[in-house]
């Protein structure tokens, strides 16, 4: 099944107009504008990145550069990117769903995606796990479209009134019997980092799968994981609750995670040099467009979404589209970090979460793995970022 948005694009770019900012008159004009660094010299004739997740906001840097116009197929949106004479294929992500069982963004890079056929020149991969995985699934971290992880820990406000903001809280919490937190795992990730931190562990109940029941069976007195970008929009507007929601972002905790990373194959990293040095300043420049003006790309996702290319559940209603790139310019999830450029890694942030995950690293991860291996600035431009 496939169809193209030339012909849907103003039906597309109508549903977003629950965002306040205008669109392009035509379908994949402003990429067309905007992106003409030359690059059919250089990048593969068709481009592909592999993403971690089902079409979201949080990928729309990397929608940015097609925009409205592409082909949509199961999984898969391609056009051209901008002027610069190369194709631009984008990947759903989501095991068993754009990935097949038990493949990752990232294992994609060596074993391929066995839905799309194919093996990806790039993918999405985390930084803990960039770590975890250095030896079985080497990767280099090129750009990072997030400056700050959206994940949080969500409660009703109602019922803390005075909310969270640290470990101590969390500790506190752990004296009321009626309190837990619901998230995916203790057992690795920032879970294990609470409980290493202090946090008693029978605070935590596992086993979040994306799913907020525990939350309203509960009557608000648990917390649960979540995403800014997300969950709390859907639960201040419906999911069985309609009242007010506070958060606590993750990195504001300390686990100051690098989520999805634009990642090659440190096999390919030689390979692809040449491309990803005309490359990135383009995706910087994307993400930049799309914090400013997210109205078409924003239009895009919902109209892959609708005609269920991700999958038939997976939907991405206007208004939440709309909150998710206004939330994230807001909470710094878009950002320069602590300089004036969109996209780089804080080294002594690297540095950090490497000394986190050290107790983590076994037979799958170099002996000897440092941040210079997982990530590199060497390709960003200094003087791309938000103003």
């Amino acid at each position: 099944m496939k169809t193209t948005l030339k012909s849907a694009s103003l039906l597309a770019l109508m549903a977003a107009a629950a965002s306040p900012i205008a669109s392009p008159a035509l379908a994949g004009d402003f990429a067309n504008t905007a992106y003409t660094t030359p690059l059919a010299d250089v990048c593969p004739a068709t481009l592909s990145i592999q993403l971690d997740w089902l079409p979201q906001a949080e990928q729309g840097g990397i929608w940015q550069m097609i925009g409205a116009g592409g082909e949509m197929t199961s999984g898969d949106y391609t056009g051209p990117l901008g002027a610069t004479g190369i194709n631009l294929k984008i990947l759903s992500g989501g095991g068993g769903i754009g990935l097949g069982d038990g493949e990752t963004a990232y294992s994609a890079l060596f074993t391929g995606n066995s839905k799309a056929g194919l093996t990806p020149d790039l993918g999405y991969q985390e930084l803990d796990n960039a770590f975890i995985f250095s030896k079985r699934f080497p990767t280099v971290g090129v750009f990072a479209p997030l400056d700050v992880a959206p994940t949080v820990l969500f409660w009703d406000q109602a019922t803390y009134p005075d909310g969270f903001g640290s470990i101590e809280d969390l500790t506190t919490l752990a004296e009321n019997p009626k309190a837990k937190a619901y998230v995916s795992t203790v057992g690795r990730t920032f879970g294990k980092y609470l409980v290493d931190a202090g946090v008693p562990k029978d605070l935590f109940v596992e086993g979040y799968r994306g799913d907020g029941e525990n939350f309203v069976t509960h009557n608000g007195e648990w917390l649960n994981q979540g995403f800014v970008t997300s969950e709390v929009y859907k639960f201040e507007n419906g999911l069985n609750w309609a009242k007010p929601i506070g958060f606590l972002k993750i990195d504001d905790l300390g686990y100051r995670n690098y989520t999805g990373m634009v990642s090659v194959a440190k096999s390919r990293l030689a390979e692809m040099t040449p491309c990803l040095t005309k490359l990135v300043p383009i995706m910087q420049q994307a993400a930049v467009d799309y914090a400013t003006d997210p109205a078409e790309t924003n239009a895009t996702i919902v109209a892959f979404n609708d005609a269920g290319m991700a999958t038939s559940w997976w939907k991405t209603e206007p208004a939440l589209m709309a909150y998710a790139a206004e939330t994230m310019v807001a909470e710094g999830i878009i950002g320069n970090g602590p300089n004036a450029t969109v996209g780089d890694f804080d080294m002594d942030r690297v540095a950090e979460m490497l000394e986190i995950v050290r107790p983590s690293l076994d037979e799958r991860s170099e002996a000897d793995v440092n941040g210079d291996m997982v990530v590199t600035n060497q390709f960003i431009d200094p003087s791309i970022g938000l103003k």
